[in-house]
């Protein structure tokens, strides 16, 4: 036999036995992933690594005042009875700025100084009328002798009452007119004082500035402890809205935390484009975590003493007339519980029957499982 026919031979039989030997010895293949198992009605378990868990958020049911309304849209604002606007009463330059954004000042601290000529004419005029004003008291003082002593006639006396009175009236004007401009400063130099203690929270004067009577404020100090949260409430819910009812609230800020405050006014008209009503709510700012101009949600809670469970909407599961959500029992076991909605809102709905505070529900993903739990 020829040695290449040999060799053909070799190889196909070393071919053959390789072949057999693998499919001999190979491993058996790994069983797949274990399905989630719900043999109970109404629940679902995975493995407790099974990746579908990640893509499951939980949240606790939270026990809060149950609100008389969903979710309205609000927003923060300086509280104006504690908020002071600084402006130029006379035509100057700015020379020095004392205070900055930030700062924080005692009522009657110095913001900046202003070179004002009004303010020195201002001083003259306070000074010759009050020179003006001795001269005509002594003058009046001198008439009242002479007319006990019947040197004048009554008409002369009465005279000098006038110019006296006339005198005394000017000088009031004019030291209103400097206190009006600047009490405390000196010559042309005209200082701009906090009319009330708090921040500095806005301030667009800058050295060199001209400023004219009546332009915009220069500074703006407000308390940052108090707050309005100025909600535009729908025309339908005005009978809702009550002085000194309770509001709680939550800022993107601070997720997780709520804000309460109470309801200090109630717009008396109703805005003709957007039929809604502007309601003013009081809020104390202890922390200082709350800011002017913040985007809010606010509710306006019942005062009843009523409570309810804040969970977020996307565990609500609505299956017809009925609500459902999914308890987290363990980490990786879930029971779908039948609960009572009492409101719903834009972020959150409020449960009053069906589970207890501080239950874990499934939050982002419940729909999904509960497809799996099918019926």
């Amino acid at each position: 036999m020829p040695a290449s026919r040999k060799t053909l031979i070799a190889a196909a039989v070393a071919l053959a036995v390789a072949v057999l030997a693998w499919f001999t010895l190979r491993p058996e293949p790994a069983p797949d992933a274990a399905p989630p198992v719900s043999a109970t009605p109404g629940v679902i378990a995975f493995a407790p690594n099974a990746p579908e868990l990640d893509s499951i958020r939980l949240a606790k049911a939270v026990q809060v005042p149950l609100p008389l309304s969903g979710d309205l849209n609000a927003r923060l604002a300086v509280d104006e009875d504690a908020t002071g606007r600084v402006a130029s009463p006379v035509a100057g330059r700015v020379t020095r700025i004392l205070r900055d954004l930030g700062d924080s000042v005692a009522r009657g601290d110095a913001l900046a100084i202003l070179d004002a000529p009004d303010l020195g004419a201002a001083q003259a005029d306070l000074a010759r009328a009050q020179a003006d004003a001795r001269l005509k008291a002594e003058a009046l003082r001198r008439a009242r002798d002479l007319y006990q002593g019947q040197a004048i006639a009554r008409r002369e006396l009465e005279a000098a009452e006038a110019d006296a009175a006339e005198a005394s009236a000017e000088r009031q004007r004019a030291a209103l007119r400097v206190g009006n401009l600047g009490s405390g400063s000196a010559g042309e130099n005209l200082t701009l004082r906090a009319p009330v203690a708090g921040i500095v929270i806005a301030r667009t004067a800058n050295p060199g500035e001209q400023v004219q009577p009546g332009g915009d404020a220069l500074f703006v100090v407000s308390d940052p402890k108090r707050l309005w949260l100025l909600i535009d409430l729908p025309e339908s819910d005005i009978a809702r809205a009550r002085l000194n009812e309770s509001v709680d609230f939550t800022v993107d800020a601070w997720p997780g935390r709520r804000f309460t405050g109470r309801i200090a006014r109630v717009s008396p008209a109703v805005d003709p484009v957007t039929r809604r009503v502007q309601v003013r709510v009081a809020v104390a700012n202890p922390d200082l975590a709350l800011k002017p101009e913040m985007f809010a949600r606010a509710r306006i809670a019942a005062n009843d003493g009523r409570t309810g469970l804040q969970v977020p909407n996307t565990a609500l599961i609505e299956d017809g007339v009925r609500n459902f959500v999914l308890v987290a029992e363990t980490p990786s076991r879930f029971r779908r519980v039948p609960v009572t909605v009492a409101s719903r809102g834009t972020s959150n709905s409020y449960i009053t029957g069906g589970i207890a505070p501080g239950t874990t529900v499934v939050g982002d993903g419940a729909l999904l499982l509960n497809a799996q739990i099918g019926n």
